[in-house]
């Protein structure tokens, strides 16, 4: 049966930049689904940008997840999903998976990659390749309303599925240490 981890986190916590190192260690098939569902919106729907998936209708957003889990399924490969539990527009939080989803799909596990409030900040506003994010104008205390939500969400998640969650500490300067303990969770999971 194919294994599925869920690795999240909020946006600027660093989970890119560890699976990142982690995928160029260790043969591990990772899957971004913002970009599965990307392809899926700019065959069906004419959609040229990640931004505007958020801006489809909740039935197309659903559909278009269900279409992206359905097409990972299919691959049969162990995998590592990175996606957001949350996208954040404004004041709106759009889920970014549901339990159900997850369920349906079998997730063996999910990471939450975090750091500080003040640590995400200082990320998003000094890293260029982010300063055109929604998110760039989050204060700190927005940053810990969706870090607070993403964690309500993640609790229930594991509950639901009663399945093991794993919370990575990613500070400033220790990158190489989070990505250690991405591969020791990891290699609980997979056979790598």
């Amino acid at each position: 049966m194919t294994k599925l981890i869920l690795v999240t986190g909020t946006p600027g916590a660093g989970k890119s930049t560890i699976l990142e190192g982690l995928i160029k260690k260790k043969s591990i098939n990772l899957i971004n689904l913002g970009n599965v569902m990307l392809n899926i919106a700019k065959e069906k729907h004419g959609i040229q940008n990640r931004e505007d998936l958020g801006r489809m209708d909740e039935e197309q957003i659903r559909q278009n997840r269900e279409d992206a889990f359905a097409e990972i399924i299919a691959k049969k490969k162990d995998s590592i999903i990175d996606t957001h539990l949350t996208i954040k527009y404004g004041r709106r939080y759009v889920p970014g998976v549901t339990i159900e989803e997850l369920q349906k799909i079998r997730i063996k596990a999910i990471v939450y990659i975090d750091a500080t409030a003040k640590e995400i900040w200082n990320r998003r506003h000094n890293d260029p390749s982010k300063a055109d994010r929604r998110n760039i104008a989050d204060t700190e205390a927005e940053i810990d309303e969706q870090k607070a939500v993403n964690l309500a969400i993640l609790s229930s998640c594991a509950i639901y599925l009663s399945i093991p969650i794993y919370i990575i500490y990613n500070s400033d300067r220790k990158a190489a240490e989070a990505e250690l303990e991405l591969e020791k969770i990891v290699k609980e999971h997979f056979d790598i």
